[in-house]
C-alpha cells in the first residue's frame, strides 16, 4: 500500500462519509530490500487527537512524519503506534559483540578475583563462564537506506490506518445504528405525552384555579396578581416542549443520516432534547406523562454516553 500523497487524505477515506468510532486497532507491514517494517496502531476514546508512540531507534526520526500522517487521517481519540523492524532471517549473521565480550571479561575476572580472595582457593574462568554473559552475541545486520526505511515505515503505517479506519468505521455503524433505535423509542414515547397532552392540561387548569382562588383571597395588587396569571398560565401546557423535542429528533436523525464529524452538533442536540423533557416533567404530575419522561431522559441519557465514542 502506497502512503497518501501529501495534503489529500486516502481513498479509503474519501469514498464514504460513515461515522466512525474512536476504538480500533490496524496492522501494517512496508518492505525495503531485506527489511520489513510492521506498524501497529491502537486507537481508544479521547477528547483530542493525542498520539503515543514505540519506535525502535532506527524509525525515531521519522516520528514527525508519523504524527503528521494521523493529525491529516484522524479527528481525536488517543492513538499508540508500535512500530519494528525485522530481518529476514536468511540475511541474519550472528557474531560477536566485542564491546560485550570485554566487559564481560572484566566481570568474570573480577568475580574470579574476588571469590578467590574470599576462599583462599584459585578461580579459573572457562568459556561456559563467559557464554552465560547476556547479549554477547548480536546479528550483523546489513545497512539500509534511510529513504527506503522511511517509505517503508509510511507504506505500513498507511496500511495500518486503513484496516484501523475500517474497524472504526465498523463499530461507527454499529452505534449510529443503535442511536437510531433509541430515537425511535424516544419518538414513541413523545408520541405518548402528546396523547396525554390535553388531560395535562385539564390537570394543571385544575391547579391554576386553585391558584387564582388563594391569590384572590389574599388580596394581592392588580399588577402582581396580572404577574402570576401569567406564570401560571405559561405553565398551563406543554405543547409547545413536544414539538421543540420533535424537531430536535428529526434534526438528530438528519446529521446521522448525514455522517461524518457531526458528534459536536449531535451532543448539543441532546443538550436541548434533555431541557426540553426535563421542562415537561416539571409542568405535571400526570403518572403517565411521568413515566414516559422518565423513559425519554433515559434514552437521552444512554445516547450522550454513546456520542462520547464518535470520532
Amino acid at each position: 500500500t502506497r502512503p497518501p500523497l501529501p495534503g489529500r487524505p486516502p481513498a479509503y477515506i474519501r469514498k464514504g462519509r460513515g461515522m466512525l468510532s474512536m476504538t480500533g486497532f490496524g496492522t501494517g507491514e512496508g518492505q525495503t530490500g531485506r527489511f520489513t517494517v510492521t506498524v501497529e496502531l491502537r486507537s481508544v476514546n479521547h477528547r483530542f487527537l493525542d498520539v503515543g508512540h514505540k519506535l525502535p531507534g532506527a524509525l525515531i526520526s521519522y516520528e514527525g512524519d508519523i504524527r503528521k500522517f494521523l493529525k491529516d487521517n484522524v479527528a481525536r481519540g488517543r492513538v499508540t503506534v508500535s512500530a519494528q523492524i525485522v530481518l529476514a532471517k536468511d540475511d541474519q549473521e550472528a557474531g560477536l559483540d566485542p564491546e560485550r565480550l570485554a566487559q564481560g571479561l572484566t566481570m568474570i575476572r573480577n568475580a574470579a578475583a574476588a571469590l578467590e580472595k574470599e576462599t583462599g582457593k584459585s578461580q579459573e574462568v572457562t568459556l561456559d563462564h563467559l557464554l552465560k554473559v547476556p547479549d554477547l552475541f548480536r546479528a550483523e545486520e546489513p545497512e539500509v537506506d534511510p529513504g527506503d526505511l522511511k517509505d517503508a515505515l509510511m507504506a505500513a503505517l498507511a496500511t495500518a490506518h486503513q484496516g484501523l479506519h475500517e474497524m472504526k468505521e465498523s463499530e461507527g455503524a454499529a452505534l449510529v445504528a443503535e442511536m437510531k433505535q433509541r430515537l425511535t423509542v424516544l419518538s414513541a414515547r413523545l408520541a405518548e405525552v402528546e396523547k396525554r397532552a390535553p388531560e395535562a392540561g385539564v390537570e394543571i387548569q385544575a391547579r391554576l384555579d386553585e391558584r387564582l382562588g388563594k391569590l384572590l383571597t389574599d388580596q394581592l395588587d392588580p399588577q402582581r396578581l396580572a404577574q402570576e396569571v401569567a406564570l401560571l398560565a405559561d405553565k398551563a401546557n406543554i405543547n409547545e416542549e413536544c414539538e421543540r423535542l420533535g424537531i430536535h429528533i428529526g434534526h438528530f436523525h438528519a446529521a446521522l443520516d448525514e455522517g461524518g464529524q457531526v458528534a459536536k452538533r449531535l451532543n448539543f442536540l441532546l443538550q436541548e432534547m434533555h431541557r426540553e423533557v426535563n421542562t415537561m416533567g416539571s409542568k405535571t404530575n400526570l403518572m403517565d406523562i411521568t413515566q414516559a419522561v422518565i423513559a425519554m431522559k433515559d434514552e437521552v441519557e444512554s445516547m450522550r454516553e454513546q456520542i462520547q465514542n464518535l470520532e
